[in-house]
Order: structure tokens, then sequence, then C-alpha cells
């Protein structure tokens, strides 16, 4: 995972390269928590170009990551997100609170 922050657009880009398990998502959480926590975006954009498995747990990493940018009054968007996996968000309702677009 790496991540991009641009201070003249406020936008804070994380660029997501793991599968969204449950272990995966424990480790990640805190990590982009503490860049939102850091920087505090108007902007959060999650880049799924390299994610090809999402589960359950991906879906709680969406909910608290979106929960915290809400808290900042900011917003979110995922981005390049797979067939697979825009199923899934579709399937939670996630998408009714966060962009979903392809670049």
């Amino acid at each position: 995972m790496k991540y991009v922050y641009d201070e003249s657009k406020k936008r804070l880009s994380v660029y997501l390269d793991e599968e969204l398990d449950i272990h995966e998502c424990r480790t990640i959480r805190n990590i982009i928590d503490s860049y939102i926590i850091k920087y505090e975006p108007e902007e959060f954009i999650m880049d799924f170009s390299n994610v090809k498995f999402m589960d359950s747990s991906g879906i709680g990493l969406l909910i608290g990551r979106y929960n915290l940018i809400k808290l900042l009054d900011s917003k979110m968007t995922v981005i390049n997100v797979d067939s697979s996996i825009k199923r899934v968000i579709e399937l939670s309702s996630v998408s009714k609170y966060i962009t979903v677009r392809s670049e």
C-alpha cells in the first residue's frame, strides 16, 4: 500500500495492493486512519486498481473509513474496482454513501 497527499487539493489517495481479507484489513485500517488523522483531507480516495479479492472485512474497512471521513465533513471515493468487487460493494449498499467509479 502506498499513499499520496496533494496539499493543493487537500486530497489523500491510498493505493491498495492487497487482498482485502480479515488479516490485511486489520493491518491497513490503522495505517489509513493515521493518514486521515494526520492530513484531515477534504477528499479521500481509495484506489482498488491492484485489489483482486475483497470479503466482508473489506466492506468493514470501507464503512469505517467513511465514518471517519464523515466526521471531517469530507468526501470519500473508491476508484478502479473490478466487477466482482463492485458487485460486493453494491450488494452491501455501501455505494449509497461512498462514490464508486472507474477511472
